[in-house]
């Protein structure tokens, strides 16, 4: 349907109301009839197929029109989802025209609240007469009138004028070609904008920090392990039973009404209690020493209230498991202490753990690169399978943290089995099967029997940290019951004897995934308990005896942590060297995690790792290169490093999917992401390379390079005569050297600032009595992070550098130094750096290169006894010379005019000095003209 036909229903469906305004606008016409005889249609005119007619299944289908829901008289459920790929886009909140949608505060906060909660930036309300859309990003708050973040308005005889604007910014197409993607990007950081999983983390947090004083104050005996323990499960189970309160799944005010009374906590107790028996998963396990600590009443009941409409603008049936998971990752990232104040030696404080506190936050891995890397590994595995061929797949998170990974492998499992059970040719024999339910008329779910058997029997995760085990099986229980609320209550507790919740005990456990119990064979070794906590030995072949009976897992996803190795206690970095062939040198702990997680794998198995890039350029990666390319196949390796996945974090990171099968002629896809849209990564350059060219040079490099013509000009530059004549090291000093007494007197010091490609400016002196020792030579002063390759000179050798600036000088002095600057500073050598290095791009175009990237730059090895080279040699450091004496001109000439003209004869000269160097390397025209480009 065109533009004119879209705008003629339009006119026609704006007449029918107008006509019959007064009938509509009665109290007898319901939200129902608006829903069928307007809004449906209208939404039809923006091309998304309201009554699936189409026939996606369940899990794509594009709206998804929800039955309500009302406990009590409150609804727990927004009227349409409209989504994309099965993700959700936005909300529309539906009334009948008797209501007043422009001043009716009540409507508005109903939908800004799902949508707030369900972290969708935009949501509609309206009641065809009136069209309302929110900023569902600002946070709303239950005093808000109707007007609070309301961006647009109109009336329905004003959708003809406005029907450009709703179709660019709300039809489906809008939103597949980015439209709606844009509105956003550009009406973002409006005031009072937030997300929910940073506000609801700050109240989750504000809920440790309660109970954590409450209880050290109350019960001084206990430790502060159990502190951190006891403090865990309450939260866990409350923010467990508030959710399934909005589901429907529990009473309402299960948790207010106990909240309003004496004896807070020993009323929950009595909750846990129930709840144990009908959950049964140890959730709500009966823990005596839990149960006695003593909490006031002011504490719980506090927490409590505020998690109920209208103090809370949360509506917890629409948060979606997966933002909790966030919220989680970073409530992992603190722990409970103990610290002396006013002479009390018991009182509990917040802490960032250690490693956090290294690593400078918690950086919880985006939905997208969930969802990518387990498309990759599970869905590649169970492709085109029938469930019974899939039955016995095993997926493994070695780290799992906050289960992020394993919820998203479990709720690709239940799409893959609700898309087959309901496909038509299925659906009878799955129905009779008990493996899915009609929850309404054609729309079908699966049985909580079929998703609890997908759970236990495929998702499997080991976390060191006790707090990470249990959140990872909060998520996996919330993920379980996503999709379930009050209509499929009497269903769901049909059977006395059947727990709604399965034990994740044998799935879900707690150790260290690196080190085995043989550590403690190491030697006489004196373990304090919290040593034994910090270590936390487990041994994998007992921890899942009847998985690796069967050869081991299918699947091993994740993102395992980051450790530099001077991190890392010396009794277990010597445990990883004897028993890692990755642990050498300065080695990541993520390093270690990829040789486990390829050995947990099965003979037919397949890994994908989220890391850091870093390990694919340095020494101390090699011998993880090696094994990997060596003993594996690589299927696929993406550069996600442009995406800035975890910000504030200067890590940039590739996604590696490796399979156990070593093939003779292997093909590694190549690919680099540099956009996400709908959710989705996009690639923007992709090829094909045999694993076997993958690793170049003695120290075998990883560089991914996506353009053959480009890749053929890199080995044309390395087949040159180089030779091993440069040598680099770091200054030694320090930037606090500059004003301390170390710098030797009447010696220029300098730091990144003053290095400009081929000259230093703005040197300052430092005269201070107590000399700071250094080899005062000729050398070449290099910037570690720039642009361009920017390396200047200092013949004289009176440079003191500091511990961010490379030296490089020159093994063999029969070359000049000058000549070695001109190649450095040249066109070509920042091409070949860029296209060889890829791994040292970093945000906004700067580069790092490291010091045994910059020793094997080829630079050609000139024999100066032949005219031809020493020709050669020659012109290119008079070139050099010639662009000194400029750039000192330029530098102390006052007038502005003379000045460029300097300047333009200067640009002369550099193009001179490019051309020299393409023809020192040999290249022809047609590959300097890829150069430039």
């Amino acid at each position: 349907m065109d533009q004119a036909d879209k705008l003629e229903q339009l006119h026609s469906l704006v007449s029918l109301f107008s006509s019959n305004i007064a009938q509509y606008k009665s109290s007898q016409y319901d939200e129902a009839n608006t829903r069928t005889d307007f809004i449906d249609k209208f939404f039809a005119l923006l091309d998304w197929d309201i009554s699936n007619s189409q026939g996606y299944n369940e899990t794509y289908r594009e709206v998804v029109r929800e039955d309500k829901v009302k406990i009590e008289g409150s609804q727990k459920a927004p009227d349409y989802s409209f989504r994309i790929g099965g993700i959700r886009k936005f909300f529309v909140e539906a009334k009948k025209p008797a209501v007043n949608i422009k001043d009716a505060a009540e409507p508005a906060y109903q939908v800004r609240r799902y949508a707030y909660t369900a972290k969708l930036p935009l949501s509609i309300l309206t009641n065809f007469e009136e069209f309302a859309v929110y900023d569902t990003r600002i946070k709303p708050d239950k005093n808000d009138k109707a007007g609070v973040a309301r961006v647009f308005y109109c009336t329905f005889n004003q959708y003809e004028q406005h029907f450009e604007f709703i179709c660019n910014t709300f039809s489906i197409n809008a939103i597949l070609k980015g439209s709606f993607d844009k509105y956003i990007e550009e009406n973002k950081n409006k005031k009072g904008t937030s997300e929910v999983d940073t506000e609801l983390l700050a109240l989750v947090e504000a809920w440790r920090v309660e109970l954590a004083k409450n209880i050290a104050k109350n019960n001084s005996g206990l430790s502060i392990y159990n502190l951190n323990t006891s403090v865990q499960r309450i939260i866990d189970r409350i923010v467990f039973l508030r959710i399934a309160e909005d589901k429907g799944i529990e009473d309402e005010n299960l948790l207010l009404s106990v909240a309003k009374t004496a004896n807070v906590y020993e009323k929950l107790i009595l909750l846990f209690t129930k709840a144990n028996v009908k959950y049964n998963s140890g959730l709500f396990a009966d823990v005596e020493w839990i149960n006695d600590i003593h909490i006031d009443n002011k504490v719980l009941s506090n927490i409590i209230v505020n998690l109920y409409y209208p103090e809370c603008p949360y509506e917890f049936s629409v948060l979606p498991v997966e933002i909790l998971g966030s919220i989680y990752e970073r409530f992992l990232g603190k722990t409970i202490r103990f610290r002396a104040i006013k002479g009390d030696t018991h009182t509990a404080v917040i802490e960032d753990k250690p490693e956090v506190k290294k690593a400078g936050g918690v950086y919880y891995t985006p939905q997208y690169i969930v969802d990518y890397i387990v498309k990759n590994t599970v869905g590649e595995k169970i492709n085109n399978k029938m469930p019974d061929e899939i039955a016995a797949i095993k997926i493994c998170d070695p780290a799992c943290g906050s289960g992020s990974f394993l919820v998203g492998a479990y709720q690709y499992l239940l799409n893959y089995h609700l898309d087959y059970y309901t496909q038509a040719k299925n659906i009878k024999s799955a129905l009779k099967n008990a493996k899915i339910y009609e929850a309404a008329f054609q729309s079908y779910k699966l049985t909580i029997e079929e998703k609890q058997r997908i759970l236990t029997s495929a998702i499997f995760g080991v976390d060191i940290d006790s707090q990470a085990v249990e959140v990872t099986k909060l998520s996996l229980y919330l993920k379980l019951l996503e999709n379930e609320g009050k209509e499929a209550k009497e269903r769901l507790f049909r059977y006395s004897d059947y727990a709604l919740l399965p034990s994740l005990e044998d799935n879900i456990k707690c150790g260290n995934s690196l080190i085995g119990t043989d550590f403690y064979a190491q030697g006489n070794l004196d373990f304090s308990d919290d040593d034994r906590i910090k270590v936390n030995c487990f041994d994998w072949e007992d921890g899942f005896k009847e998985i690796f009976k069967a050869g081991g897992f299918d699947v091993v996803i994740g993102n395992p942590p980051y450790v530099r190795i001077h991190e890392i206690p010396s009794n277990e970095k010597n445990y990883y060297e004897n028993k890692f062939v990755s642990a050498s040198n300065q080695f990541d702990l993520y390093q270690l995690f990829y040789e486990k997680g390829l050995k947990l794998l099965n003979n037919e198995g397949r890994l994908g790792f989220i890391t850091s890039n870093k390990f694919c350029v340095t020494r101390y990666g090699k011998f993880l290169r090696e094994l990997i390319f060596n003993n594996y196949s690589v299927v696929s390796i993406t550069d996600v490093s442009q995406l800035n996945i975890f910000k504030d974090a200067s890590t940039y990171p590739y996604i590696f999917v490796i399979e156990n099968q070593k093939q003779s002629e292997n093909k590694v896809n190549i690919s680099l992401i540099n956009n996400i849209m709908n959710n989705i990564m996009e690639k923007s350059e992709s090829c094909d390379i045999a694993q076997s060219e993958l690793l170049t040079g003695d120290e075998k490099i990883l560089s991914l390079n996506f353009d053959n013509e480009k890749n053929n000009i890199l080995l044309k530059i390395e087949g040159i005569n180089s030779l091993d004549f440069l040598s680099v090291y770091r200054g030694r000093g320090t930037s606090k050297d500059l004003t301390s007494n170390k710098i030797k007197n009447s010696v220029l010091s300098i730091t990144n600032r003053q290095i400009n490609r081929f000259v230093l400016t703005n040197e300052r002196y430092y005269k201070n009595k107590d000399a700071y020792l250094n080899d005062f030579e000729p050398k070449l002063l290099m910037k570690k992070i720039c642009y361009n390759i920017d390396v200047a000179i200092d013949e004289e050798g009176k440079i003191n550098p500091i511990n961010t600036v490379y030296v490089l000088k020159l093994k063999d002095n029969s070359l000049s130094l000058r000549y070695l600057l001109g190649i450095l500073c040249s066109k070509l050598m920042t091409f070949y750096a860029r296209k060889k290095y890829s791994t040292t791009s970093m945000r906004g175009g700067y580069i790092e290169l490291r010091v045994f990237e910059i020793e094997t730059l080829p630079i050609p090895n000139l024999d100066l006894s032949k005219k031809t080279d020493k020709t050669k040699h020659d012109q290119l450091v008079s070139l050099v010379d010639k662009m000194l004496e400029l750039k000192q001109k330029e530098a102390a000439e006052p007038n502005q005019q003379l000045k460029t003209m300097i300047s333009r004869q200067i640009e002369g000269v550099d193009k001179a000095i490019d051309a020299a160097v393409y023809g020192l390397y040999g290249l022809t025209e047609d590959e300097i003209k890829v150069v430039e480009g």
